[in-house]
């Protein structure tokens, strides 16, 4: 991804809202930057930094998700517990599922960017029966120490 003067292509964050499952309304509407200056960066064809810091923050709206989703936005295929790229499943499963095989911080930073640490911390809430402790308490701390978007 090239940036120039803190500045991204369009396709980069249109990209990431799709993947999300997020309109340029309700982006708007969480970071409180007008919808028009929003929708008006699809003309200038660029995006400041700060929009896709933001975006990355903001919890994703999917109900479920695919491997191949994540392996698009950068998550190893060899974390992830599922072998199966295409096939759809409920997103507190996954991530889970996918904290239970590998759960460094560079596998915590990219569920928290794709879905937003809400999710994350709400996922392991809802299964805290099929996760010890010890990892609870590892990605609860490690999302904790993640900086805000302001």
């Amino acid at each position: 991804m090239k940036v120039i003067k803190n500045k991204l292509p369009n396709s980069n964050f249109d990209a990431l809202l799709k993947l999300k499952g997020i309109s340029k309304k309700e982006f708007s509407k969480y970071s409180g930057i007008s919808y028009n200056t929003v929708a008006g960066w699809k003309k200038k064809g660029e995006v400041p930094a700060y929009a896709l810091i933001i975006l990355k923050q903001m919890p994703s709206r999917k109900k479920t998700v695919t491997a191949k989703e994540l392996i698009n936005a950068g998550m190893p295929r060899a974390v992830l517990w599922n072998s199966q790229s295409d096939k759809e499943v409920p997103v507190d499963i996954f991530i889970v599922s996918t904290l239970q095989k590998a759960y460094n911080d560079f596998v915590i930073d990219k569920l928290a960017q794709f879905f937003g640490k809400e999710s994350v911390l709400l996922a392991l809430l809802l299964h805290k029966d099929r996760i010890s402790n010890t990892l609870a308490t590892q990605v609860a701390k490690h999302l904790q120490e993640l900086p805000k978007a302001s």
